[in-house]
């Protein structure tokens, strides 16, 4: 084989960086091309992303390492507007994937910072449920932009402990009985949640009129004296609830598994006006350099062992159906897999908010200073 169709068979994804190396000694290149060909097989086999904390810890990833003769770097962003910026800055061209959630997943793709992917070069894609595998966040012109592959709705949680009498709206997080001792997570998409408060439900809590804005600023500003803290990760929440810091919240279904685990008896709520949620999505980026290693990745994330691992590692519901039949009755309980064919339409999934700008200086201004 000559070494120009090595090298673009390694291009290719076809062969590995050994192979490579191997191919070329047969004809006596390997020393002289080593620093060129080093380089170029360096650049190819490193998948570059930005991502969630967790969504490629080496307790699940080294496998996909392993197997692909890869490096993958990952940069972890502390918010979607985090990773928008981050994508916007060099045009999607610095990292080959981004783990989006599904509100900055549209924006993302009408930026142009992403690219359409095929489903046909993922072997798990059709075990996925039928929620998950074209989903409105994920597509535009009947295309399909990412591959899902976790989720979970915003619940309301508790230590029972400390508040005695069950909660059955969100109202509970305005409650002054709770004063100092009420979080809710710093997130301008959270407008969302106390949306569902106002006196004249929206219909869709992610397009809201300016008048139903300033309606959500009040009940905020209201709130604001009455919060211990704004969190922003779950093991930030969890250590607050741990010491007794926060006794009531909003938060995600693995902080409460967690804390029951460490012995906090926190409990559950569904709030009479609904519930918001996320879903995340890998997205290739319109830059991406390794878009064959990148494939690769996406379909290992939603097959057996990308899904395990991030059920394990992140204590998040994931999207394989395969996968979830075979998992213990608890834990599909536990992360709202029991009964997901139903249980994901009463969520109200995140969306694009078509005046996020207004969004964001709403929550600053009420939540800071």
């Amino acid at each position: 084989m000559e070494p120009a169709e090595v090298m673009a068979r390694y291009r290719r994804g076809e062969i590995s960086r050994r192979d490579v190396l191997r191919l070329l000694s047969v004809v006596g290149l390997s020393s002289a091309a080593l620093p060129l060909l080093g380089r170029e097989a360096s650049a190819a086999e490193e998948l570059s992303m930005v991502i969630w904390e967790g969504y490629a810890d080496p307790s699940f990833a080294a496998t996909f390492e392993g197997a692909n003769d890869a490096t993958i770097s990952a940069t972890p962003m502390t918010s979607s507007d985090d990773a928008f910026a981050r994508l916007q800055a060099s045009g999607g061209s610095n990292f080959d994937l981004v783990s989006a959630s599904n509100d900055v997943s549209q924006r993302l793709i009408d930026a142009g910072l992403v690219q359409p992917i095929d489903p046909s070069r993922l072997s798990n894609y059709n075990d996925l449920y039928p929620q998950f595998q074209k989903p409105s966040y994920i597509t535009k012109d009947d295309q399909l932009y990412g591959a899902n592959f976790a989720w979970g709705p915003t619940l309301m949680i508790y230590n029972s402990e400390q508040v005695t009498e069950e909660p059955t709206s969100w109202q509970a997080l305005l409650d002054e009985t709770y004063a100092g001792k009420i979080s809710t997570w710093n997130a301008p998409i959270q407008i969302a949640q106390y949306a569902l408060l106002l006196d004249s439900k929206p219909e869709n809590p992610y397009e809201l009129t300016d008048e139903q804005l300033a309606q959500v600023k009040d009940l905020l500003l209201q709130q604001k004296p009455l919060i211990r803290t704004y969190w922003n990760y779950g093991d930030e929440l969890k250590q607050l609830l741990a010491s007794g810091e926060v006794v009531i919240s909003d938060a995600w279904p693995y902080v409460a598994v967690g804390s029951r685990e460490a012995g906090i008896p926190v409990v559950e709520v569904f709030p009479s006006e609904g519930v918001t949620g996320w879903s995340d999505s890998w997205m290739l980026t319109a830059g991406a350099k390794n878009v064959d290693l990148a494939y690769k990745w996406m379909d290992f994330m939603i097959g057996p062992d990308g899904q395990m691992g991030v059920l394990n590692n992140n204590n998040y519901a994931i999207t394989n159906k395969t996968v979830i039949e075979g998992l213990d009755e608890q834990v599909r309980s536990d992360l709202r897999m029991d009964n997901i064919e139903e249980g994901y339409d009463q969520i109200l999934m995140w969306r694009n908010v078509p005046n996020y700008d207004k969004w964001l200086q709403v929550w600053q201004e009420a939540t800071t200073g």
